[in-house]
């Protein structure tokens, strides 16, 4: 997991959002009997954090009511990785 100082209370809200959100979704695929192979989470992980990019060196205002922040993306890029990481240690 990146070590990545958080400006202010609502970017570590999003961060535990983005996260939340994503333990919460690999929990409910469990119940119905999917998952992602190791190929997808990394594929969804390097999208996660180029959307976190994107919106951090946008010097336009981006608006909408998908348009998440930095924090909230890396949230998920991270809770991808833990996923990633335990499914390969369930493997070994």
């Amino acid at each position: 997991m990146q070590n990545i100082p958080m400006r202010n209370n609502s970017a570590e809200r999003d961060y535990k959002a983005g996260f939340t959100r994503i333990m919460w979704l690999s929990e409910q695929a469990r119940l119905h009997g999917w998952h992602l192979n190791e190929r997808q989470l990394i594929n969804e992980i390097v999208q996660r954090e180029r959307a976190a990019h994107i919106s951090e060196k946008s010097s336009l205002p981006i608006v909408g009511s998908e348009v998440r922040s930095a924090a909230w993306n890396r949230g998920q890029a991270d809770a991808l990785r833990t996923l990633l990481r335990s499914q390969r240690e369930s493997y070994d």
